[in-house]
């Protein structure tokens, strides 16, 4: 089930496979699909860090495919339910968007299990505010992380082979032109690897943003990315970490901006 761009799941109970989060991401089915339960909920942080709830739920309801134009009979209803400072939903806004009662019911049943084992308590059960955002921050870091390993695993193949010649021809063509700015502006803004690996993370940058402005967002191998912050999300996985992508960037910006060959 596709993410909103920027969204990373933070928690999602162990369903069995396939659950409803594993169906394909326009969400509509000719045949009811083998789902082993009708509905499920993640708690998902967006891009802006804040965290939500996400509920999907399984309706025999036909209509036709937007997309394809082709009529369906089942599809995937998805909620976003918002949750305050202590991750804690609306009741009004659950009963809202939530007129199954039954499905309501055992969804917060399963929601209140996590929220009661993950929240951290003061004295007189009072909610540590500071130290949830900490558990939080930390579960969105950790995801994250996995997704950037995850997709510079699938996307290696097509990366690494064609380094060892962007590298050749960037030292001995562009390289003689800001070599005596490059490296010395790299470790100005705290960069701390060799001048060597600074150069490979340069063709490893353009490497992966190769068709980044195309519209279909289509990969050099043919396959396509999902959207802008995938190819993000990539390159950060290959530079090794965000603050060293972000570190590359300005260092290419600075050095090769202004410059007239």
């Amino acid at each position: 089930m596709k993410l909103n761009e920027g969204d990373v799941v933070i928690f999602q109970p162990k369903y069995k496979v396939p659950c409803i989060f594993d169906l394909n991401d326009r969400g509509t089915f000719a045949t009811r699909p083998p789902v082993t339960h009708d509905w499920g909920f993640r708690i998902i942080s967006d891009a802006k860090g804040q965290p939500y709830l996400q509920v999907a739920i399984l309706l025999n309801q036909p209509g036709k495919d937007s997309q394809t134009g082709k009529p369906y009979d089942w599809m995937v209803k998805s909620l976003r339910i918002d949750l305050d400072e202590a991750l804690v939903p609306d009741p009004e806004n659950i009963a809202g968007q939530l007129a199954e009662s039954d499905i309501r019911s055992a969804l917060m049943a399963d929601f209140n299990q996590w929220h009661d084992n993950f929240v951290p308590v003061l004295e007189k059960g009072k909610i540590d505010i500071a130290e949830l955002k900490k558990k939080v921050a930390a579960l969105v870091d950790e995801a994250r992380t996995q997704t950037r390993k995850e997709l510079v695993r699938r996307n290696q193949h097509w990366v690494l082979s064609n380094i060892p010649r962007r590298v050749h021809d960037f030292k001995y063509g562009l390289y003689n032109h800001v070599r005596e700015k490059l490296y010395h502006e790299y470790q100005n803004i705290g960069g701390e690897d060799s001048e060597k690996n600074l150069i490979r993370k340069i063709a490893l940058f353009n490497r992966v943003l190769e068709n980044c402005n195309h519209e279909d967002l289509l990969k050099p191998d043919g396959s396509g990315w999902k959207n802008e912050d995938e190819i993000w999300q990539c390159w950060i996985g290959f530079a090794g970490s965000e603050p060293e992508a972000h570190r590359v960037c300005r260092t290419m910006d600075s050095v090769f901006r202004d410059l007239q060959l």
